[in-house]
C-alpha cells in the first residue's frame, strides 16, 4: 500500500504538472480537526480545470493514481444520467487496490465563483491563478450538531412512535423484512436525531459526531455505548421483539432529556398509550 505522503505527493505533482489543472484543493477528514486520519482515511481532492470535459471522457483518468479496485461516478446515475456535453461538477470515487482511495472531483473554472459558499474544511494546495474564491477553511463548524426547533423536535418524536406500529404490524404478521427495515431504518434515523441532540446539548452544540453518527462513542460512556448498541436486534423474531421495546424506551428517555433541557413540550401520555397498544399486539398475536 502507498503511504500517505505517496499518494499525497502523486496527487499534488498531477496537479502542477497538469497545465489543464489551475488549483487543487484537499477536504475530507484529512483537513477536518478532530477527524480520524489513518490508514482508512479517503483523500478527498478537488481539481479545478480548464474544461471538465477533458476529464469527464477520459474514463481511464484515475488509472494514474493505481491499479483500480472499483469505481463509481455518482454524478452519472441511471436516474439521472450526465450530461458530458456540459460543465457540471463531476466525481470519481475509486478503491485502489493497494487499500487507498481517492474522491476526486472535477469542477470547471468557469464555476469557481460558486466556491464563494464553500464551507467545510478545506486546504488548498495549489492555485496558479490566485482565485480570491479559494480560502483555507479551518473551522468545522458546518458539520457541527444542530440545535432543533420546536416542530423539529415534535415531528421527529411523533415520527418514531408512529413508526414503531409498522415495526409491531410486522413482526405480528411474521413479514420479517417489513419489520426490520421499520427499526433499522424509520425508527432508527429518528433514534438518531434524539441521541445526537442530547449529545449536541452535552456540549453546548460545538462537537459533531460525523457522518451516519461515526464518532459516537466519543461522546458516550463506555455503559451509554454498550446500552446503545444493545437496541439492535439479532436475526430471530424474539430479538426482534425484545430490542424494539428497549429502543422505544431508551429514545422516551433521550426525549424527555431534551424537552427538559430545551423547554420544549412533551406529551408522555400520548408515549405510554402507543407503547400499550405495542405490548397488546404482540400479547394477542
Amino acid at each position: 500500500m502507498k503511504s500517505y505522503e505517496e499518494m499525497y505527493n502523486m496527487i499534488l505533482n498531477e496537479g502542477l504538472g497538469d497545465d489543464r489543472i489551475r488549483a487543487v484543493t484537499m477536504e475530507g477528514s484529512n483537513v477536518t480537526p478532530g477527524a480520524a486520519h489513518d490508514k482508512y482515511s479517503d483523500f478527498d481532492v478537488t481539481f479545478f480545470t480548464t474544461d471538465i470535459r477533458a476529464f469527464t471522457t477520459d474514463k481511464d483518468y484515475m488509472k494514474r493514481f493505481g491499479d483500480i479496485l472499483i469505481m463509481q461516478t455518482p454524478d452519472d446515475f441511471y436516474k439521472e444520467p450526465y450530461d458530458y456535453y456540459g460543465k457540471k461538477k463531476f466525481t470519481y470515487l475509486t478503491q485502489y487496490k493497494d487499500g487507498n482511495r481517492i474522491d476526486l472531483t472535477f469542477i470547471d473554472v468557469s464555476n469557481i465563483s460558486e466556491q464563494k459558499n464553500f464551507k467545510e474544511p478545506r486546504t488548498v494546495l495549489v492555485n496558479k491563478d490566485n482565485y480570491q474564491e479559494l480560502k483555507n477553511i479551518e473551522s468545522n463548524e458546518c458539520f457541527f450538531i444542530k440545535k432543533p426547533g420546536e416542530f423539529e423536535f415534535e415531528n421527529t418524536v411523533n415520527e418514531f412512535r408512529w413508526v414503531s406500529n409498522y415495526a409491531t404490524k410486522g413482526l405480528c404478521r411474521d413479514e420479517f423484512f417489513y419489520a426490520r427495515h421499520a427499526m433499522e431504518t424509520l425508527m432508527t434515523d429518528m433514534f438518531m436525531k434524539m441521541i445526537n441532540w442530547k449529545i449536541g446539548i452535552d456540549n453546548d452544540f460545538k462537537v459533531t459526531t460525523g457522518s451516519a453518527s461515526k464518532y459516537l462513542k466519543k461522546y458516550l460512556s463506555e455503559d451509554e455505548m454498550r446500552r446503545f448498541k444493545g437496541i439492535f436486534a439479532g436475526g430471530d423474531y424474539e430479538s426482534m421483539w425484545d430490542k424494539l421495546f428497549l429502543m422505544y424506551d431508551y429514545f422516551e428517555e433521550l426525549s424527555i432529556y431534551v424537552a427538559e433541557k430545551l423547554s420544549f413540550p412533551l406529551d408522555l401520555v400520548e408515549s405510554r398509550n402507543v407503547r400499550d397498544f405495542m405490548e397488546r399486539r404482540k400479547n394477542e398475536r
